[in-house]
């Protein structure tokens, strides 16, 4: 039974919903492009995203660099020509391959036969025209165009010859005696296409603004249609419709190189831009072969479409592909269309409505050229490296696919195995801890022939999945899926940080340093110099003393965290605290755990002292009960002081004017000192030593003399956490 994509589809999700809380995980292949990234062999895969049995195919062997041109004969023989070398070869009925002729060219870029079964053979990269006489037993130079490049070649219902060419963008008309005349000057750089249409008229694609063109006589002829992309490619007849293959690139070709012999450099740019050979390129005589570099390959054409012109004019687009060009079109018998791509070499079949199949995968990653026979694709030629391949007549009895390597991360224990479709279906696994498969894998398990079906491969990251279906029973494979359960992977606790909450700053100048001293044009040495917030520079003992004023003191102890969890588990938390030369921890976070990676720890009812905070991070939100792992990191000591300093001794002389005391802290330095007379405005001053540095600092400030009568003098001591003691004496003046 089918079941419809969208039913499908709400399944998975449910099963993943429900999966995630106890780790067990689900890998599902269901999609064209999931397959498409396996190893399809005998097999197509659908737009709708089924695997059905396909065509084998035979390769006749490696020719050369690129096998770029094909054409059929009236008595069925299949001819190709190749390039580095430039040679034509047939296939006969006994599917071998025979050497035709042998050029000196560089490539064999284009292909024609007439009516006679005399074959025409257009090369690079003298604009030289090949003719094959019928007997297939002589061939010599039929004409040389006063043009480089023949891209494309055509032979009209007179046997008259027609030929695209570049850099220039002309189309010649070469009788059957040889003689040429210039038969269209187009506005693109090169012709790259030719067809003729129902009526008689030449059809012509090319580049750099994707024109096709329509021409009717010598030096007339119409735009039917300016395309989007920059490249017209290929064009196949079928009655009064026309299906147009076009490229879009990511580079535009420079125009004008003229017509003459190019060079090497200009050639290899020339042949690597326009016929999207990722590598591929020609060596001219005397110059040392180098490999293209692969960035320089792959940076050509982005995307390949392929539209249909209807007779009455419009256009419509049938399929499109990223990152894979349009080589060449053909015809099929059922009125579809083959196309054939480079980029990853697949041979696509597509019924229009946006449907597709993709037929082959060849392992070249470029597939240059089709030839159909009776209405069947039989033969493809490929690029970098140039092989041909003779397609069978008849459906596969079997075909095969290998899924890619599916990374699970960490060690894996697995579980079933599923999989929809009809038909003789069976499924295996291997399994391994290798990114690349190889003798450390296990082997292929026993084939399952119903799902579900149990995983016997051994624990492992890596997971391979192979399918084979059998022709006794029409399969059709619609999806795979692995269920599994990844080890859980213990958190990870990176950094814990006690402190008060810093506010985001603006950038400081580079010449600036946050907590430490420096040394500028203007201080003497051994000076310590204060940054302002301005970037000037001041020495210490112009400082106000409001600039060491300590902040007010907060009960609050600001606690921050970073973790991480490398199997994407949701983490939660939870803080203790614990007396220095204590055993025990007290859980801060009682109610329950944290989520966020930050905590205000109210201290108020905590007493005065040192302390160390821990943070655990726990995974056990995504795993089961006694399942969870758990990551701790414990802080430096902190200080806990919330406790004001005391003023004591508090006495004033009057004779003097000065004001003599101690402040005292049991836990933290007393840093900042003040006095106040008579409620008047507070200042600051020093002890006795000159030198904030000990939790006791005495102190004799001079203050006076006072006016006569009764005065209230207050001394406010302030500790490094902010906590202010206040004391006052009632003295009188003189």
């Amino acid at each position: 039974m089918k079941i419809a994509r969208s039913t499908l589809l709400t399944l998975t999700l449910i099963v993943a919903t429900t999966a995630l809380a106890v780790k067990t995980e689900r890998w599902e292949i269901s999609s064209p492009q999931d397959f498409m990234r396996g190893k399809l062999n005998r097999l197509t895969v659908s737009s709708e995203g089924e695997l059905h049995l396909g065509y084998g195919n035979t390769r006749l062997g490696e020719f050369a660099k690129e096998v770029w041109c094909s054409t059929v004969g009236r008595d069925g023989t299949i001819y190709f020509g190749t390039g580095s070398p430039a040679d034509v070869y047939a296939v006969g009925k006994d599917g071998q391959a025979t050497k035709l002729y042998e050029t000196d060219a560089i490539a064999v870029t284009a292909l024609a036969t007439d009516s006679r079964g005399d074959i025409y053979a257009g090369t690079l990269a003298d604009g030289r025209v090949f003719k094959i006489s019928a007997d297939k037993k002589q061939g010599a130079e039929f004409c040389k165009l006063r043009a480089p490049y023949v891209w494309a070649l055509a032979v009209d219902n007179r046997d008259r010859l027609y030929a695209g060419t570049g850099p220039d963008g002309k189309i010649y008309r070469i009788a059957p005696d040889g003689k040429a005349e210039e038969w269209y000057a187009s506005e693109e750089s090169n012709i790259l296409c030719l067809a003729l249409d129902a009526d008689g008229a030449l059809l012509a694609g090319g580049s750099d603004r994707g024109l096709l063109y329509r021409i009717t006589d010598k030096s007339t002829g119409v735009v039917l249609y300016q395309f989007s992309e920059d490249e017209v490619k290929s064009l196949v007849v079928n009655g009064r419709d026309l299906y147009v293959g076009v490229n879009k690139q990511k580079v535009k070709r420079p125009r004008g190189l003229g017509a003459r012999r190019p060079s090497a450099s200009e050639f290899e740019d020339l042949t690597q831009r326009l016929t999207s050979q990722f590598g591929a390129r020609a060596v001219m005589e005397g110059e040392r072969p180098r490999e293209t570099p692969p960035e320089a390959r792959i940076a050509n054409l982005l995307a390949g479409t392929l539209y249909l012109r209807n007779a009455d004019g419009r256009i419509d687009r049938l399929a499109a592909w990223d990152n894979e060009a349009v080589m060449n079109l053909a015809l099929g018998g059922d009125g579809d269309i083959l196309v054939a791509m480079s980029g990853a070499g697949r041979v696509y079949r597509v019924h229009g409505g946006e449907r597709w199949e993709m037929l082959f995968d060849m392992d070249e990653q470029q597939a240059l050229t089709l030839a159909v026979r009776d209405g069947h694709l039989v033969f493809i030629g490929t690029g970098n490296v140039g092989n041909a391949y003779v397609v069978d007549a008849q459906k596969a009895k079997d075909g095969e696919f290998t899924s890619e390597v599916h990374d699970n991360k960490f060690l894996t224990t697995w579980g079933n195995l599923t999989w929809m479709g009809t038909g003789t279906i069976a499924v295996a696994t291997r399994t391994g801890n290798t990114a690349l498969p190889d003798a450390t894998w296990s082997e292929w398990s026993e084939p399952g022939h119903a799902s579900p079906a149990k995983i016997t491969s051994p624990r492992a990251r890596f997971i391979q999945i192979r399918a084979q279906l059998a022709k006794t029973s029409d399969p059709m494979l619609q999806s795979l899926g692995v269920y599994s359960l990844v080890q859980n992977q213990k958190p990870e606790v990176l950094s814990l940080d006690v402190g008060e909450k810093q506010k985001p700053s603006a950038e400081k100048p580079k010449s600036e340093s946050s907590g430490s001293s420096e040394k500028s044009d203007g201080a003497d040495e051994g000076e310590t110099v204060t940054v302002t917030a301005t970037g000037g520079l001041r020495k210490a003992a112009e400082r106000t003393p409001e600039e060491f004023h300590p902040k007010p003191a907060s009960t609050i102890q600001h606690i921050s965290w970073r973790a991480q969890d490398k199997d994407g588990d949701t983490l939660v938390y939870r803080l203790f605290y614990r007396a220095e030369g204590d055993d025990s921890w007290i859980l801060i976070t009682r109610d329950k755990p944290l989520k966020k990676t930050e905590y205000s720890w109210e201290t108020e009812s905590i007493p005065d002292g040192w302390y160390r905070i821990k943070v655990v991070a726990s995974d056990e939100e995504s795993n089961p009960v006694g399942e969870a792992l758990t990551d701790e990191k414990i802080s430096d000591l902190v200080k806990v002081d919330n406790t004001r300093p005391q003023v004591l001794q508090l006495s004033y002389d009057p004779a003097s004017g000065v004001l003599k005391g101690i402040a005292r802290d049991n836990l933290s330095l007393v840093v900042y000192l003040e006095y106040a007379i008579d409620g008047g405005d507070w200042k600051f001053f020093a002890p006795k030593d000159g030198v904030f540095d000990d939790r006791e600092e005495s102190f004799e400030a001079k203050v006076g003399p006072l006016a006569a009568g009764s005065h209230s003098i207050a001394v406010r001591a302030t500790d490094e956490e902010g906590n202010i003691g206040v004391d006052k004496v009632l003295v009188r003046g003189k």
